[in-house]
Formats: C-alpha cells, sequence, structure tokens
C-alpha cells in the first residue's frame, strides 16, 4: 500500500536527475531569450536645435552587445520639429546623416548649426572610424571635419 507522501509516478533517480536537466536547460534558455531582446543601452548623447528651431541634430551612443555584435556606435540623425500629422503617424521622424563605430564622448564629437541648413560635425578619431555619411538631405548640408586631420573637410565625402 501507498502512502499519501508517494507519488503517484515514481520516475526513480535516473529519471528524476534527466526531469531536473531538462528544466535547468529550459531555464536557462529562457534567461537568455529574455536577456537578449532589449534594446542596447544608451552610453552617451547630444542634442542641438538649429537657429531657425526647425530642426534638431540628436548624436547618441549605443553599446552593443552579443554574439558577434560587441561594440559602440555612434550615430548622428535629424528631425524636422514641425512635421505634418501624417509625417508623425506613418513616416520615420528622423533620418540618420551619420554613423561612427566608436563612442562619441571619447571622440570628442560635437555638432554645430552654422546656419539653419547646415549642421557641421566634428570629431578627434580615426577617420576609419566614420563608415556612414549622409552630405545632404530634406535640404539640410551635413559636413564633417576629423580634428585631428585639418584637411578631411568636406561637405560632399566621406573622410578616408
Amino acid at each position: 500500500m501507498k502512502s499519501c507522501r508517494e507519488s503517484p509516478v515514481d520516475l526513480g533517480l535516473e529519471g528524476r536527475l534527466r526531469v531536473q536537466r531538462i528544466l535547468t536547460v529550459v531555464t536557462v534558455l529562457a534567461c537568455v531569450l529574455v536577456g537578449g531582446c532589449g534594446e542596447d543601452p544608451t552610453l552617451w548623447s547630444a542634442t542641438l536645435l538649429s537657429p531657425d528651431g526647425n530642426w534638431i541634430a540628436v548624436a547618441h551612443t549605443v553599446q552593443h552587445s552579443g554574439p558577434g555584435a560587441n561594440g559602440a556606435e555612434t550615430i548622428v540623425e535629424i528631425k524636422q520639429t514641425k512635421a505634418r500629422i501624417f509625417d508623425r503617424i506613418f513616416l520615420k521622424t528622423s533620418t540618420r546623416v551619420l554613423a561612427f563605430a566608436n563612442d562619441g564622448a571619447s571622440m570628442g564629437l560635437k555638432m554645430n548649426w552654422a546656419t539653419p541648413s547646415h549642421l557641421e560635425v566634428v570629431f578627434r578619431d580615426d577617420p576609419e572610424m566614420l563608415y556612414y555619411h549622409v552630405a545632404r538631405t530634406s535640404g539640410v548640408e551635413i559636413s564633417v571635419r576629423d580634428l585631428a586631420d585639418p584637411s578631411s573637410f568636406s561637405p560632399a565625402r566621406i573622410v578616408h
């Protein structure tokens, strides 16, 4: 006769160890999946409003982590501050104009609106860190200059 404490299904020691292993694997996989689905943290950011108030430049550095994606990336975007309702709802509200494979704070990235339609970005780093540059978009010209190389100023070309 079975007592109340005994399980109706007795797996034995080997069966219980197998169940524990399966539960451990499932728990680890669940933690990895949940932990890997979040947004990459922002390490640094800066914003600058254009002189006429129509544009805002936003620079931010994100720290990517995980298999094959370890490193910092700094992105500069411009946004129109007075976008139409349709644009805000259905269209992308910001445009990426520069991207660097480095941390904006450590490379001394600075932004300046030379005119209401000309954004200047300066930095001090290896020029190869700049891997994306849009020279003009939506009537705004974007120039970039590496302070370590005075000959690098050019609104229409990527610095090499």
